[in-house]
């Protein structure tokens, strides 16, 4: 009877032992002397950081070893300034760098860039300049109306120079455009600056409440565009673009600027009819929109060319042709003579004829079938037949309806609250194709996947398996621990995790516009109707600079065959959550069946951790230790 009580509690033992199958020793194990503070993964350079109180390192993780560490008193306020709700770092996007405690360090050998040995006081903003492969960084120092700005040259790994600069009022870089002339031009607050992009040498610095500078097609003169009032035009940024949908109104006056000098080529500014939204070269000409319409204006004058504004809100795009200009507004478009007058007694539209359905302010995508389309607007979606008005059927869309799509087998997946479609014309896949999903948090689904003959949706904390009819295979939701926030978050953005800021810049994916690519072709983002997202991304979005983006990312990678593994890095999601005795775990998650692989316990209620879907590892620390876990 002993004996048999024992085989039956050495039984629950292994069983037990099984279910906490991930308490395994990690592969790899690093002590700090100090406790440690915080872990993050640099995407760029693909080196894990460790920061204590005391130091800074960056860890190789196929050997469990420090690269480089950085110590010293300098970091001994990191420890008691740590705050739950602010980051302690900065990663200086789409470069190896990283500031920490006010120093600039190259996360791939801990070199330090920029350091207060060069009169700054704290780092306060920095602009990627594609152009000179540099970044522009900007800095205090212990003069409140002074700021100091250095150029450092990423493919030299370090400063090239430096210039101090009076400024009017606080603030950071924005508005950055570099010209053929050797100058660079931002904005800093109300300042309007003109650098020499060599030197540093100081070309303009004076007070302009500046919302947007872009150029002509020769790049010898900026065009400045005022800010609007209540100091929203910082908020416009670089979006001069024919595309965007919802665009910041800045003030109505243009100044134009010598690029090489900086002097005004005006008398007096170009003077809107009302509030800048964008400009395009057309032609070689000008094409101003505002909030009211659009005219083409003479670069070098700034003199308008049509005799009267086209008074249309949302023109989409502008194109010349034998005639004169076609423009494009919604779903509609007009045919101008070369004076800007119409020449179509009425608009004609892009596609078929069912689009007079939609109003000419509403944006949409399109999904073209055999025999008609599929038109997605933010308040519905709805199938229409070729040359017929009426829809065939139609379903209303809100704030809780998303949709994704799988070009290949051109299947639109909606996702309407708790109901999930899958929708096909061309199949007979109509809006009767409706399954029930028994959600937690509908609302925060953000990716899709296809995985063979199925489709894996997820978000942070919750996946659906569907086959390719919309029959529900698996659904789970993954309760998080009652600790959960930032921390818990830190690596399981649906985008991030998967490939990083390398694989961004790389053109590799581009999963927030809702489209695929090529190295990433089964990566879609699911997004609200009606964005023009999908209709953007099949017109194929400009990457500046990719080929070079490309080359440098490679280059920037501490580990350059990191590249080569990321497309065998789609096939788990991972979840942080707890069992019912309360252990918390992350659990790896096939994304082909559902299965939990395998769990990682963490020994804390807190922990930092990241994990590494391209080389496949989890990163954890727990008081002075750093843990690997290779998985595969």
């Amino acid at each position: 009877m002993s004996k048999k009580t024992t085989c039956l509690a050495s039984l629950a033992f292994m069983i037990f032992s099984f279910n906490l199958f991930a308490q395994r020793e990690a592969d790899k194990k690093i002590t700090f002397e100090n406790k440690i503070e915080d872990l993050f993964f640099h995407e760029f350079s693909a080196v894990p950081i460790i920061l204590t109180d005391k130091t800074v390192a960056g860890i190789d993780p196929s050997t469990g070893t420090k690269i480089w560490e950085i110590e010293g008193d300098r970091f001994s306020a990191l420890g008691g300034a740590l705050q739950e709700d602010k980051e302690n770092y900065q990663m200086v996007p789409y470069s190896p760098y990283i500031i920490v405690d006010e120093l600039l360090v190259d996360t791939r050998d801990g070199k330090i860039i920029l350091n207060k040995e060069n009169n700054y006081k704290s780092i306060t903003s920095f602009n990627l300049i594609p152009e000179l492969k540099s970044y522009l960084i900007q800095c205090k120092t212990d003069d409140k109306e002074v700021n100091k700005f250095f150029l450092v040259d990423l493919s030299a790994n370090k400063t090239k120079w430096e210039q101090a600069l009076n400024l009017d009022k606080k603030g950071t870089i924005d508005n950055i455009s570099i010209s053929n002339s050797n100058t660079i031009a931002f904005t800093v607050g109300s300042n309007l600056i003109i650098l020499n992009s060599n030197t540093g040498d100081i070309v303009l610095n004076e007070e302009e409440k500046i919302g947007a500078i872009y150029q002509n097609p020769q790049g010898n003169t900026y065009y400045a565009v005022e800010a609007a009032s209540g100091g929203l035009g910082s908020m416009m940024g670089a979006a001069i673009t024919m595309n965007a949908n919802k665009l910041m109104a800045l003030g109505d006056k243009i100044y134009a600027f010598d690029a090489a000098t900086g002097e005004q080529k005006w008398k007096k500014p170009l003077k809107l009819d009302e509030g800048f939204l964008f400009s395009e070269e057309v032609d070689g000409k000008m094409f101003v929109q505002h909030e009211k319409g659009g005219n083409v204006y003479d670069y070098s004058s700034g003199e308008p060319l049509w005799k009267r504004v086209f008074e249309k809100r949302k023109i989409n795009d502008i194109e010349k042709n034998a005639e004169g200009y076609m423009v494009y507004y919604g779903s509609r478009k007009m045919q101008l003579d070369n004076n800007g007058k119409e020449l179509w007694k009425k608009p004609q539209y892009q596609g078929n004829s069912f689009l007079e359905n939609l109003a000419e302010d509403d944006s949409y995508d399109e999904f073209e079938y055999k025999d008609g389309s599929i038109i997605a607007t933010s308040y519905r979606i709805a199938y229409y037949q070729k040359d017929v008005k009426k829809p065939i059927w139609k379903m209303a869309a809100d704030e809780d309806t998303k949709i994704t799509y799988d070009a290949n087998e051109k299947n639109l997946i909606v996702l309407d609250g708790k109901n999930l479609y899958i929708i096909n014309p061309d199949k007979g896949l109509t809006d009767d194709n409706k399954q029930k999903l028994q959600l937690k948090k509908h609302r925060d689904f953000n990716l899709m996947e296809v995985r063979g003959d199925n489709y894996f949706l997820s978000s942070p904390w919750e996946y659906v398996i569907v086959d390719k009819k919309g029959t529900i295979i698996k659904t789970n939701y993954f309760e998080q621990p009652g600790e959960s926030g930032r921390k818990w978050l830190n690596t399981l953005s649906a985008v991030g995790s998967v490939a990083g800021a390398a694989y961004q810049v790389s053109g590799l994916y581009n999963a927030g516009m809702g489209g695929t690519s090529a190295a990433a072709e089964t990566l879609t983002g699911v997004v609200p109707p009606g964005t023009g997202s999908f209709n953007q991304a099949n017109k194929g979005v400009k990457q500046h600079q990719a080929g070079y983006y490309g080359q440098m990312a490679s280059e920037a990678l501490y580990n350059p065959n990191r590249l080569n593994a990321f497309s065998d890095s789609k096939d788990y999601a991972f979840y942080f959550t707890k069992d019912d005795a309360g252990t918390k775990y992350l659990a790896q998650v096939s994304k082909n069946t559902g299965e939990e692989v395998d769990k990682f316990i963490f020994l804390d209620n807190k922990p930092n951790y990241h994990v590494d879907q391209v080389e496949k590892r989890v990163f954890y620390t727990n008081g002075k230790e750093a843990y690997i876990f290779d998985y595969k």
